[in-house]
């Protein structure tokens, strides 16, 4: 058994973005500004508002539009459901193709309805086709971007389709700011405006920074193989546990991943990401494209390949996940579990039966070339 494990997720910041952070006061908003505006002019000069997570966003919008009923995918991230319940609206489920991962939503878009249009993993929806039908019956449309920055559709990067857009920056997507945080993207600057005002945030206080902190560092120190195997035995691994139950639900409240208004120094660690985006861009693809032409495991089917996407997961289905997984691990490779719980009905079998078979591998900025070959390696050669 290997001494080392390749982590299932590395954060883009290291101990330097930490510590500025922390001697980083709030009398003054100079990066959370220039966020903001690099933000705009990535999509296209539409309006944001850095918020404490994507799910708060999508909460935010919810309660201040007036339609009650929300389309979205029966395949989704159980924090997307948890915001459409948190806000009192009815869920429509639509079916999710088991190839791309997406939903079509088209047939269930009526005038009275907000759709919340997800890019799975990255790879873009039908969103010319929703768009339009949002834009013939009147109903809303909100992208879900929560791991598609970066996508384009004929040239047009996803979020700037819909009226609103939200992307996250938690841990494992392709910007990472601690603890969690994420960006609003609007073209009505009267909503964006009435919820930076009225937004029921408070200030980051002494002890949610702290925590915070310390959550980056263990984030930053696990980027070590080493120190990874042993979180991973004491964390995971010695309490048989994959990654999050199966029995997983939304909370009934809201957290602090509603509560705190993003901070300055938070804004000082995400700064220095969006000034090399291209790089993160870069790297994503280069991988995706890695991954694709180089695994071959006929007991593994790949994602589709899209050369316009930015992908935050490389996500591959198998038949016996947890045996797969455990062989993997043997070998020093770790992987995530995403949307393991669903917040769809049971009737919705082939959704379950799609979380029952994912497994992301890892992908992100910084793995090197030895670390992607062994990846690639131990993948092939699996066998159940």
């Amino acid at each position: 058994m290997s001494l080392r494990l390749i982590p299932r997720i590395r954060v883009n910041y290291g101990f330097t973005d930490l510590i500025r952070a922390m001697f980083t006061g709030e009398s003054k908003q100079s990066a959370r500004q220039e966020c903001e505006k690099v933000l705009s002019s990535f999509f296209d000069g539409e309006y944001v508002c850095l918020v404490p997570s994507a799910r708060d966003a999508i909460y935010e919008l919810l309660i201040r539009l007036p339609q009650k009923k929300v389309v979205l995918p029966a395949y989704t991230c159980i924090a997307v459901v948890e915001a459409v319940k948190l806000a009192g609206k009815e869920m429509i489920f639509c079916e999710t193709d088991s190839i791309t991962y997406n939903s079509s939503y088209l047939e269930a878009i009526t005038p009275d309805c907000i759709v919340l249009a997800t890019h799975q993993y990255g790879l873009p929806c039908n969103i010319e086709e929703i768009m339009a039908k949002c834009k013939e019956t009147g109903a809303v449309l909100i992208e879900d971007c929560a791991t598609s920055m970066g996508t384009t559709v004929n040239g047009k990067r996803t979020g700037t389709f819909g009226e609103y857009a939200m992307v996250s920056f938690n841990a494992s997507k392709l910007i990472n700011v601690p603890p969690v945080a994420g960006v609003l993207v609007s073209k009505n600057k009267d909503m964006v405006d009435l919820i930076c005002k009225d937004a029921e945030w408070r200030p980051s206080d002494f002890l949610f920074k702290v925590k915070a902190m310390i959550r980056g560092l263990a984030y930053v120190m696990t980027k070590n193989t080493v120190i990874y195997k042993l979180f991973h035995y004491f964390a995971i691994g010695s309490k048989g546990k994959l990654q999050k139950t199966r029995h997983e639900k939304p909370a009934e409240k809201k957290t602090p991943l509603y509560s705190y208004r993003f901070a300055e120094w938070q804004a000082v660690i995400l700064l220095r990401q969006l000034k090399r985006l291209e790089a993160l861009f870069a790297k994503r693809r280069e991988l995706y494209a890695y991954y694709d032409k180089n695994i071959h495991n006929p007991i593994v089917q790949k994602p589709i390949m899209d050369e316009n996407a930015v992908c935050c997961r490389y996500a591959v289905q198998v038949n016996d996940q947890k045996a797969f997984y455990k062989e993997c691990i043997k070998n020093g490779v770790d992987m995530d579990f995403s949307h393991i719980a669903l917040g769809c009905p049971d009737s919705f079998e082939d959704e379950h039966r799609i979380a029952s078979r994912i497994l992301n591998l890892p992908y992100y900025y910084d793995l090197s070339r030895k670390e992607v070959e062994k990846i690639v390696n131990t993948v092939n050669h699996v066998s159940l």
